[in-house]
């Protein structure tokens, strides 16, 4: 076994003569690591590519109301729950308003909810749990503005933090939701899942009351008992992009906890646009 001392000296040897241990010369190796980080990065084109492809896919069937893949054909306020179940059978698992369908192997998992009529309200693509990079994994918020130019808007989920991009594709609108991803480590900052749904209706709110409904079913919270609304006393106020009412959630958890509660303060238009105040 060589020593500490005689170990180092090989090292330095190595250095000067290009060879260790039958390894070959510097040159070998560096010719060798080359062609090695090419074929890397060949590979990484490759996967960037397929997830540029998958977005591409996704937008333009948005413009039918449709998903694409194994469940294109499936359209929104036109499929029923029927349908639904007729292409893919009954559902793993039921999570309040949504069917929901595990992924397999190299297929997505994905979430449908319905209308009072039993026909699609929304589809949710979950992207696939293998080779994740090549769809879902692969897509972040600079590739959505490098391909789709910038959002319609960016809403933000005050309970998971996640930003929602939308993208309005004609009577149909495209969010994708993008956070850190609780399930699979490392995707953070990539999207979680991607949602289709009818574009939303024009929208004239008239009180306080009206934006608090309003914003707690556009933040999907409806059934949130832990996220209390309030309009902060109705009063209407103006900026420069219109006249709009301040909504302010607060968690009745963190309250509990001694904290002030608060998780957002919104303003909501009267044209039902909303953003973050602060």
């Amino acid at each position: 076994m060589l020593s500490k001392k005689s170990f180092t000296k090989v090292i330095a040897a190595s250095l000067l003569t290009g060879s260790i241990l039958g390894v070959g010369t510097l040159s070998e190796t560096a010719a060798h690591a080359a062609s090695k980080k090419a074929a890397v990065s060949e590979t990484v084109n490759h996967v960037n590519q397929s997830a540029v492809n998958t977005l591409n896919d996704i937008y333009h069937a948005a413009f039918k109301g449709e998903m694409p893949g194994n469940v294109k054909g499936l359209k929104i306020n036109k499929s029923t729950k029927k349908d639904v179940h007729a292409k893919f059978g009954d559902p793993d698992k039921v999570d309040h308003q949504f069917d929901l369908y595990s992924w397999t192997m190299g297929q997505p998992g994905y979430g449908f909810a319905y209308n009072k009529d039993n026909t699609i309200s929304e589809i949710r693509n979950f992207g696939t749990a293998v080779e994740r990079q090549t769809n879902l994994g692969g897509i972040t918020p600079d590739l959505l503005k490098k391909q789709l130019g910038r959002a319609d808007k960016i809403l933000k989920d005050p309970g998971t933090g996640e930003k929602d991009y939308v993208y309005k594709t004609g009577r149909y609108e495209l969010h994708f939701v993008i956070g850190d991803n609780p399930i699979i480590s490392g995707y953070d900052q990539t999207v979680n899942h991607v949602n289709l749904t009818a574009a939303a209706a024009k929208t004239k709110i008239s009180s306080g009351s009206a934006a608090i409904k309003h914003l707690r079913h556009q933040l999907k919270m409806d059934n949130n008992k832990d996220i209390a609304f309030s309009d902060m006393g109705g009063e209407l106020k103006t900026d420069k992009k219109g006249s709009y009412y301040t909504i302010k959630l607060t968690s009745k958890s963190m309250q509990n906890k001694g904290g002030t509660g608060t998780v957002g303060l919104y303003k909501v238009y009267q044209d039902g646009t909303y953003k973050l105040a602060y």
